[in-house]
């Protein structure tokens, strides 16, 4: 068996072994916000297979997953931090109820039915067909995987670098072809 098919299936059973395991593992630590458990779990996936292909010998691949899934688990715990640190002061929340107003005005004006339609419009037909599974139909990863006949991990970096590239396009607001 080639290297490329044995580490292909060596993360396709890291992946069945631990997937779940390591998913509890950061809900717990992440009050509960399931979204960004599921992002630590395949970020951490995405760092081992990054490792793995790249030839590198992880000695307790476990280990790895759960200390890499550690570390995307405090950076978003400091997100969440900061996040909470941007609340108002008190003596300043008559300013914020009025920037509020103007904020909830705006976002009445803004069509976002049109501009999920320019999004998704934007995406290639591989992203568009992996966006109508996953988030349209509410396929599991391993339907996608079997109907792609590609492994699950791939599926679940694929799923990540959509929602990056989403993301960013949202961020920037960047909706050309091809985005």
């Amino acid at each position: 068996m080639s290297a490329k098919k044995q580490t292909t299936a060596l993360l396709q059973q890291l992946y069945d072994d631990y997937r779940l395991k390591l998913f509890n593992f950061c809900l717990a630590r992440l009050s509960s916000e399931r979204e960004s458990a599921d992002d630590c779990v395949q970020e951490a996936f995405l760092v081992l297979s990054s490792k793995l292909n790249d030839g590198e010998k992880i000695e307790n691949p476990r280990a790895f997953l759960y200390r890499t899934a550690e570390n995307f688990v405090r950076r978003r715990q400091e997100e969440m931090s900061k996040d909470t640190k941007r609340l108002v002061p008190l003596e300043n929340a008559t300013e914020a109820a009025a920037s509020d107003e103007i904020y909830n005005e705006t976002l009445d004006s803004i069509d976002f039915d049109a501009l999920a339609e320019r999004l998704i419009e934007a995406l290639n037909e591989d992203e568009k067909l992996l966006y109508n599974l996953r988030y349209i139909k509410n396929t599991r990863v391993d339907e996608i995987a079997k109907i792609l006949n590609i492994s699950r991990p791939a599926v679940s970096m694929r799923l990540v670098r959509l929602k990056n590239k989403i993301t960013d396009m949202v961020t920037r607001l960047d909706f050309e072809k091809g985005g």
